[in-house]
């Protein structure tokens, strides 16, 4: 689907909603239902036609699931953009028992890059519910690969893409936001559409994380 294709985007958006409202109600459609939410998100905003963002199991008996992000048919974890590039997108999720069977990140990844492989990224956004809330690096956090105008600023051997920026939830949602607005990449339904669609939800998100 290109940005200028025909769409009844208000059946996107309002599909969007009820998946939304399905991966907070907790319980064991939680998971199935921010599959869907996830694809519907990407639907909506940059990701190319052909791609696919699969939640797996790894086995029966396990209470932990993970999303993917892949372009078909190549498979792997980085989702084609409209642009051409690529966000590789990895999460670990579970139904945390001390809030109800809800819906929560153990850990999340996304990264956008300039081809399918990993040594082309240019920013990556990391979270990771194991690690103390006051630690270093933050359980959030972001890096960007780059080169700084001032390099002595850092420590000796430092590369920039090293250092931890305090991000603290880095939901999909500020991720669609910062490849729109920053970088350009071009999204499927119109700004009015998906603007709005994407501010209902972003603060809904927040619940995924704990923080």
């Amino acid at each position: 689907m290109t940005p200028s294709s025909s769409h009844n985007w208000s059946s996107t958006v309002a599909s969007l909603r009820k998946a939304s409202d399905g991966r907070l109600a907790g319980g064991r459609d939680a998971p199935g239902h921010f599959e869907r939410y996830v694809n519907l998100l990407f639907r909506l905003t940059v990701a190319h036609k052909d791609s696919a963002i699969r939640l797996l199991r790894p086995a029966a008996s396990s209470t932990v699931w993970g999303l993917t992000g892949g372009h078909d048919p190549r498979g792997g974890n980085a989702i084609r953009l409209t642009d051409g590039r690529y966000l590789r997108l990895v999460a670990w999720l579970d139904l945390d028992l001390r809030a109800g069977r809800q819906l929560r990140f153990q850990a999340l990844t996304w990264q956008y890059q300039n081809a399918i492989d990993d040594d082309s990224w240019v920013f990556r956004a990391d979270y990771s519910r194991a690690k103390i809330a006051a630690a270093s690096p933050p359980r959030g956090h972001l890096h960007v690969d780059g080169t700084l105008r001032h390099p002595d600023v850092l420590r000796p051997k430092q590369p920039l893409g090293r250092v931890h920026f305090p991000c603290h939830r880095p939901t999909l949602e500020a991720a669609v936001v910062l490849l729109a607005d920053e970088f350009g990449v071009p999204t499927n339904a119109p700004h009015e559409v998906w603007r709005d669609a994407v501010a209902e939800h972003e603060a809904r998100s927040a619940r995924l994380f704990d923080l």
